[in-house]
């Protein structure tokens, strides 16, 4: 299982993007993997495409990926926000958060590009948020 961030997703959908050619390879070499997204993450994405053709190919992607929908309710909620509070000094966004939650409660990884996975922020026990891609230096 692994959980989509906004950043693989623009890079995926964008040849322009620094990360499109990453993206791509990391794709490549992904073992038929369950993808899944976030609404935060799919609003982030759609915000960031403000025009049709880019939100077309997004929506392409997750359909030939056959990228699933993951729900949080709102029992999650207290995790999200304190996880939010925990690291606030360093900015996470909503969407983050989620990611970070998600990749605590469950069996997943996170595919993003952000090195605040690696290098700052943690999953609610401490350990390491797994991550998916090929490490960049930026």
């Amino acid at each position: 299982m692994i959980l989509l961030d906004t950043n693989v997703l623009l890079a995926l959908v964008d040849e322009r993007d620094s990360l499109h050619r990453v993206a791509s390879a990391d794709l490549g070499r992904a073992k038929q993997p369950a993808f899944y997204a976030l609404d935060a993450v799919l609003t982030e994405a759609h915000f960031l495409l403000p025009h049709a053709p880019g939100r077309q190919r997004l929506r392409f992607l997750l359909e030939n990926l056959r990228v699933r929908s993951l729900a949080m309710d709102e029992t999650w909620w207290p995790d999200v926000f304190d996880w939010l509070e925990q690291y606030d000094e360093h900015e996470p966004d909503f969407a983050d958060a989620q990611l970070v939650v998600l990749a605590s409660r469950r069996r997943c990884r996170v595919w993003t590009y952000d090195r605040e996975f690696r290098r700052i922020w943690r999953r609610i026990d401490g350990s390491r948020v797994p991550v998916y891609g090929t490490t960049r230096s930026a």
